[in-house]
């Protein structure tokens, strides 16, 4: 009786290390997933309500401009800069990662004396190059910026409008959704990291240009 009685209590005692294990190693691959966000504090937003409304009129606007939809409630990573002239002139870049397939699409409204060569397309590109933009994104604090930014000296000026969704960050308690907006800055760091991605998307289109992926 006492044999069957320790051969129940040493499986019972192997299950429950099993399962302290699988917790451990489960907690730990959180605790890892969670790494490139523990830095990530968030201030109070002082952003007047009626610029975050006009700001969200706007990107309406110009999502259908451009026939584009917001990557807001998304299940899978994307980052979509949209930049527009008060010359009736902008551009739409759009990232995405999902099931393990990165993509950049680009769209354009062009002028002839403006950005005559924005070029239309949608490619797949390497992981690489979507960690090189995941980079920049947290390199320049994206996520913790100020929302809304609107410089109102400026009679003939032009808009940002990044938004960033990254649906994983919720099981960290962190945000998954952002929009930023700026209005012909003086300098900022949104700025910049805006003009960035711009120059980033030539650098692609040029690669795959080469390449023949582009026509």
């Amino acid at each position: 009786m006492k044999n069957k009685e320790n051969k129940w209590l040493n499986c019972f005692g192997l299950m429950l290390m099993s399962i302290l294990t699988i917790g451990c190693q489960s907690k730990s691959q959180e605790k890892e997933g969670c790494s490139k966000y523990v830095n990530e504090i968030y201030v109070e937003q002082t952003t007047d309500t009626s610029l975050k409304k006009q700001a969200c009129e706007y990107q309406k606007f110009l999502l259908e401009r451009f026939g584009e939809s917001s990557v807001k409630g998304l299940n899978h990573e994307a980052y979509h800069l949209q930049f527009f002239s008060s010359h009736g002139y902008g551009k739409s870049v759009k990232f995405e990662r999902k099931a393990g397939a990165c993509t950049i699409s680009v769209k354009c409204i062009s002028k002839k004396e403006w950005l005559e060569d924005c070029k239309e397309y949608q490619i797949r590109i390497d992981e690489d190059e979507w960690n090189e933009l995941e980079k920049m994104i947290y390199e320049f604090n994206f996520w913790t910026a100020e929302d809304f930014r609107v410089n109102k000296d400026v009679l003939d000026g032009y808009a940002f409008l990044l938004e960033g969704n990254r649906p994983a960050a919720k099981k960290c308690n962190k945000k998954s959704y952002k929009l930023v907006g700026r209005g012909s800055p003086r300098y900022d760091k949104m700025e910049a990291l805006c003009d960035n991605i711009l120059a980033y998307e030539d650098q692609i289109k040029f690669r795959y240009e080469q390449s023949g992926k582009i026509k």
